[in-house]
């Protein structure tokens, strides 16, 4: 892990620490209350560019009666979805990787993953790629001294290649001059034509236009490294939780819905459903690059995304093996619950 990415990491922590100190006075004052207009409760929410949303695609199938969405704005990982989330800017998080989850509820921040949204399947997954020419291999201890693209540090690809390097025998000292470069996945093929990164790790929907774009290697697949998995979901504060029940119910099942369905059906049929919605919305402008990058799955192994304790332990295993959070503190449980999906 580079000194850049460890300092990205406790960034994060600090600000999701502080922003769990806001809460408190936000809820204090009522601040958390969802605001309705004819009887609907106002989710306020933020997306994904480039991909396929199960929130909106809830909304577009009419499975969230009640709830009126509102976006505010696209969000590039996780982490910064969970930031937004505790400091009461958002209502639900985007999806957002269940171990970053984890180091955010271990620092105190009161919110709880309530449904899987993607992962790692036979469908898809993610891969780490270098352009051609780079100089790397399938032999991690080449990546010493390279530069690696990731959505954002402290999530799901740093997760994977932290574990891919330390099952490949690099040691602390060598993980360390590997630099991990947060960029925007539809940014990525020009940051490898442009020799600002030597390799990236993209979700396998991106290999058709990311090779169109410049000449790269697959070197390894996430399944090669931790095998198929549910790699997070979407989280809800426990105050909203508690104060919003039907909502909860009806957030959760819709997208459960969601994930069903695109699972049960052909990427085309998803594709219009949700590029309509999209148009009928105002995103038109994201059209072009979804139907360019989904690889038309979620990628979640469950039915209806229905949370496991193994989704939240191998991460709170590698979070703990590197000293950010203290396993005897906390458990799966603390991290998630299915209370509110019709199929736990």
């Amino acid at each position: 892990m580079s000194t850049t990415t460890t300092a990205s990491v406790r960034r994060l922590l600090a600000g999701t620490t502080a922003a769990a100190a806001l809460l408190g006075g936000l809820t204090a004052c009522g601040a958390a209350d969802a605001t309705t207009t004819d009887g609907k409760t106002t989710v306020r929410y933020q997306s994904y560019p480039g991909s396929v949303d199960p929130l909106q695609l809830a909304d577009a199938l009419g499975k969230l009666p009640g709830i009126s969405l509102k976006k505010v704005g696209d969000v590039q990982g996780g982490p910064e979805s969970l930031r937004a989330l505790a400091s009461n800017q958002v209502d639900i998080s985007s999806s957002a990787f269940y171990g970053a989850i984890a180091q955010t509820v271990a620092t105190g921040v009161p919110i709880k993953a309530v449904v899987s949204t993607y992962g790692t399947n036979a469908k898809t997954g993610s891969a780490i790629v270098a352009k051609k020419g780079s100089g790397l291999t399938k032999d991690p201890h080449s990546f010493i001294g390279k530069k690696v693209a990731v959505n954002t540090l402290g999530a799901n690809a740093e997760a994977v290649l932290d574990t891919w390097f330390a099952k490949g025998g690099l040691t602390k000292a060598q993980i360390k001059k590997v630099t991990l470069v947060p960029l925007p996945p539809l940014n990525t093929a020009q940051a490898l034509s442009n020799g600002q990164v030597d390799a990236a790790y993209v979700g396998v929907g991106q290999l058709k236009p990311l090779a169109d774009a410049v000449p790269i290697d697959t070197l390894v697949k996430d399944s090669d490294v931790v095998g198929y998995y549910n790699g997070g979901g979407v989280a809800l504060r426990n105050d909203w939780i508690e104060k919003h029940k039907d909502a909860d119910r009806t957030l959760v099942s819709g997208i459960s819905y969601a994930i069903d369905y695109i699972e049960s059906h052909q990427r085309e049929d998803v594709l219009k459903v949700y590029d309509a919605w999209l148009t009928e919305h105002g995103y038109a402008d994201q059209v072009e690059a979804v139907d360019k990058n989904w690889n038309g799955s979620t990628g979640v192994s469950s039915k209806g995304g229905v949370i496991a304790d193994k989704d939240i332990s191998i991460w709170l295993d590698w979070l703990g093996s590197r000293g950010d959070v203290d396993t005897s503190t906390i458990k799966p449980s603390d991290v998630y619950t299915n209370e509110f999906n019709p199929n736990a």
